[in-house]
């Protein structure tokens, strides 16, 4: 492998975010668990978690062997700071704080209660690149933050991911211990996955991403493809179980760098429609604390009927999603037990699973489509006032 290409690439992320440094993984989990042991995370430690989050940040947690402690959910879907002082002291050695759909909820909040209780902050922006709190990038606020670079992300090389450390010295700390547990990319799996990325391409031209992204689905259900998340109980860090990006990987993430100011750009006017339509129709928005400036990466809004809401979009083949339909995205009922959630532990963050769905910020959105999301919606908040 070309070295110096995932090198440039990591420095070229770093200057974009502001960062001390930069490492590129295949996937941001394996990020988020070189940083934990970086910090000396340790087996049983205590890390706070947001209770509407995806499994591979508790996949992370559980392979150091800490125990997520699920902590509910304000009105950004993101963590309550109140959560955070309801613990003792020291108890939580990190918490992990995610910018759900890349809104930093309150943050000022968040890091004076991190602080008050002693827990040290990593920032989960998977959602939020190109987001900032009063001018600040997302990702200068803790110990270091993780970005995901999968299909639905902020811009996409398919999977890939990046740590950011905030120190020099961390920046030694990891650099250690992915000497001691990272491998390089398979390029068999680096190349297969350039080829994924051609058909994206594709179909995105054609106008085509969603219909492609449901094709896709049904191939992961049917056991043809791997998803990024599979949940098997089995937290070991296995040799290889960490993989730094591949020069194709790298590759492809420096030319997403180059389009950025663009994609950006295209997220935020498209924010702006979405607020328009929705404020025409008598749609609630989302809350946005006045210090952020965000670039969404989805839309969200609270409806009646989310099942009511989804069912129709799909057969208008409209892109309203979902996720996320459990507090640890996708894993279900008893297996939740098995990455310590209790059901009804976090009665917001359960009750606002139940009601969020959120539609595209990027280029497969349209002012027709839009209109049509919209009145899906609208018809929605109607049907149960009648």
């Amino acid at each position: 492998m070309k070295s110096d290409i995932r090198a440039e690439y990591q420095k070229a992320f770093s200057q974009l975010v502001g960062a001390a440094g930069a490492r590129a993984f295949v996937l941001g989990r394996q990020g988020l668990v070189i940083i934990m042991k970086a910090l000396g995370i340790k087996p049983g430690d205590k890390v706070g978690v947001c209770s509407f989050t995806c499994f591979s940040v508790i996949e992370a947690v559980k392979r150091c062997g800490a125990v997520p402690v699920y902590l509910d959910v304000d009105e950004h879907l993101c963590i309550n700071p109140q959560e955070i002082l309801w613990q003792s002291a020291g108890s939580l050695k990190v918490v992990i704080l995610q910018h759900t759909f890349g809104v930093p909820g309150r943050l000022d909040e968040l890091l004076s209660a991190c602080k008050k209780i002693g827990a040290k902050v990593i920032e989960d922006c998977a959602h939020s690149l190109g987001c900032s709190w009063e001018g600040e990038p997302l990702g200068k606020f803790g110990e270091g933050a993780i970005y995901s670079f999968q299909w639905g992300k902020p811009y996409t090389t398919g999977r890939g991911g990046m740590l950011t450390v905030s120190s020099p010295d961390l920046l030694s700390e990891v650099d250690e211990q992915i000497a001691k547990l990272a491998q390089p990319m398979c390029f068999r799996n680096d190349l297969f996955l350039a080829c994924q990325r051609v058909g994206f391409s594709m179909l995105c031209n054609c106008k085509l991403e969603y219909s492609g992204r449901l094709f896709y689905r049904k191939l992961r259900e049917k056991g043809l493809i791997k998803g990024s998340a599979r949940f098997d109980g089995d937290f070991a860090i296995f040799p290889g179980y960490v993989r730094l990006a591949g020069s194709l990987m790298s590759s492809a993430g420096l030319s997403q760098l180059k389009k950025w100011s663009e994609l950006q750009r295209v997220r935020r006017q498209n924010t702006d429609l979405i607020k328009d339509n929705f404020l025409k129709a008598g749609l609630p928005l989302w809350p946005v604390a006045p210090k952020a400036e965000v670039t969404m990466l989805r839309y969200p809004v609270l409806v009646p009927n989310k099942d009511q809401v989804l069912d129709e979009a799909r057969r208008a083949m409209l892109d309203i999603a979902g996720w996320y339909s459990t507090p640890v995205h996708p894993v279900r009922n008893e297996e939740l037990a098995k990455v310590d959630y209790r059901l009804g532990s976090c009665p917001r963050a359960e009750e606002m699973i139940r009601r969020v769905v959120h539609v595209p910020t990027g280029y497969g959105l349209n002012s027709r489509s839009l209109e049509a999301i919209t009145r899906i919606i609208r018809k929605n908040f109607d049907d149960r006032s009648e």
